[in-house]
């Protein structure tokens, strides 16, 4: 049955992939849906308008973002994966010649994770300057971002943490990179056949999806970062990694207020801005390095 379905053309094998994707999602989204926690009568998506939040909400809330992150990214990515390749886990895995040991690029991970932020931190603030200086800050764009921001970091609470890193952390950091990096950078090197270009326009697509004009620039350098470590590493879990610490540090950091004041503005033209130039320059040596390493392999 199998090997008569591999026999198809790539373009059928993906219509398949792209039908079960659907039905799979729309199916798994309203089951989960039908159960999802309540607090006084209402579910997350209910919640989203709310200006404050009780645990009990918090909860909810993140039942149903989670839910929507596997159903738009987790489901799509393996459908089609699994339509496309014969053994999609071992093409998330492709061995290649890195020089670093992975250990080794594992903590190098960790410390940019650290050393990104303030680096990110000006990157968004040119970012929304520039966008502000010619709509305005009184435009509906900004004021709706506005309210998303403050929504975003009541959901966060020091006593839910880990609950919290597991629902905005690890969950988008999974889905999102077995979508972006694993299925969709993998199809753009074959339909463009250059891995720069590639990396290019999905670290667009992956900034543009996630809705937040005001941190385009930062999200696609993210992307960008990441493209380059999934093609250096070649498995899949190491840009799931790279992705899961800035997401659980920025968790981290708004479960602290004090904290969060710190780390939300530091590298910017307010607080040390020589810290996010810095925090840039190592960023794209990093990346620089890695396509030295890419070009010698």
């Amino acid at each position: 049955m199998f090997d008569k379905f591999f026999q198809q053309s790539i373009a059928i094998r993906i219509l398949c992939g792209c039908i079960i994707a659907t039905t799979i999602s729309f199916l798994l989204f309203v089951g989960l849906y039908a159960i999802a926690p309540t607090s006084n009568g209402l579910n997350g998506l209910n919640l989203l308008t709310h200006t404050t939040l009780s645990n009990n909400d918090r909860w909810c809330v993140l039942y149903i973002l989670s839910v929507e992150t596997i159903c738009i990214f987790l489901v799509p990515a393996l459908s089609l994966l699994t339509a496309i390749y014969r053994n999609p886990w071992k093409f998330l895995h492709k061995p290649t010649q890195q020089q670093l040991p992975t250990s080794t690029l594992i903590i190098a991970l960790i410390l940019l994770a650290i050393t990104n932020i303030p680096g990110i931190n000006l990157l968004s603030e040119i970012n929304t300057e520039s966008l502000l200086a010619i709509i305005g800050e009184d435009s509906s764009q900004w004021l709706n971002f506005l309210k998303m921001e403050a929504f975003t970091e009541n959901l966060v609470s020091s006593e839910m943490l880990l609950i919290n890193i597991v629902c905005m952390a690890l969950i988008p950091a999974v889905c999102e990179e077995l979508f972006f990096r694993g299925f969709l950078q993998n199809i753009a090197i074959t339909v463009f056949r250059n891995i720069h270009i590639a990396v290019i326009v999905i670290a667009m697509i992956f900034s543009i999806l996630h809705g937040d004009i005001f941190n385009f620039v930062p999200r696609f350098a993210l992307g960008f970062f990441l493209g380059y470590v999934y093609l250096y590493s070649g498995k899949i879990l190491i840009p799931m990694l790279a992705h899961f610490l800035h997401n659980a540090l920025v968790v981290c950091a708004a479960s602290q207020s004090n904290l969060s004041a710190v780390l939300d503005t530091i590298g910017t033209t307010d607080n040390k801005p020589l810290l996010g130039v810095a925090s840039l320059l190592i960023l794209t040596g990093f990346v620089i390095l890695l396509i030295k390493k890419l070009r010698t392999n």
